[in-house]
């Protein structure tokens, strides 16, 4: 009988440890829950705010430039490029209804366009991010000429090369 009451003893005393666990670890997991959230805000306040730039704040206008036919800068081949453009810009946006149905585009605009697409090689736009590279070019050619805007971002509405 003694055998029986000691193993009893040690399963009352096992059960009361483990009973006396149970609310630490309940508190040790809202712990870590609520510092995985708070980790989330911050981290979802901090992208928030890096978002909310300068030129992001203000309104955007689309520039129609329209489309463009250039041979593209390979040698022992003839390529070309047909594409049409269309800007995102901030600022004062030129007028819609330029000359040749550009809704606005100077010929200096269009010019920057057409020296970067030109300078362009086929191999440098098939590759992986060549039409990323090939916008951020454009943005950067373009906002050399623009007055009274900025363009923040370039789409294609069409975009073939041969």
């Amino acid at each position: 009988m003694t055998r029986d009451n000691n193993l009893i003893g040690r399963e009352m005393a096992r059960a009361r440890n483990e009973r006396g666990k149970l609310p630490i670890m309940l508190i040790a997991a809202a712990l870590v829950v609520a510092l995985i959230a708070g980790v989330g805000v911050f981290v979802l306040k901090g992208k928030g705010a890096r978002r909310g730039g300068a030129g992001e704040n203000q309104p955007t206008a689309t520039l129609a430039l329209g489309e463009f036919v250039v041979n593209l800068a390979d040698s022992g081949e003839i390529r070309y490029a047909k594409t049409t453009i269309v800007l995102a810009v901030t600022g004062a946006a030129p007028s819609a209804g330029g000359p040749g149905g550009e809704g606005g585009a100077s010929p200096a605009v269009r010019d920057a366009v057409i020296a970067v697409l030109s300078s362009k090689r086929f191999a440098e736009l098939v590759r992986p991010g060549g039409k990323e590279k090939l916008k951020t070019d454009i943005k950067a050619a373009v906002n050399k000429r623009l007055e009274g805007c900025q363009a923040v971002e370039v789409f294609f509405s069409e975009f073939a090369m041969q």
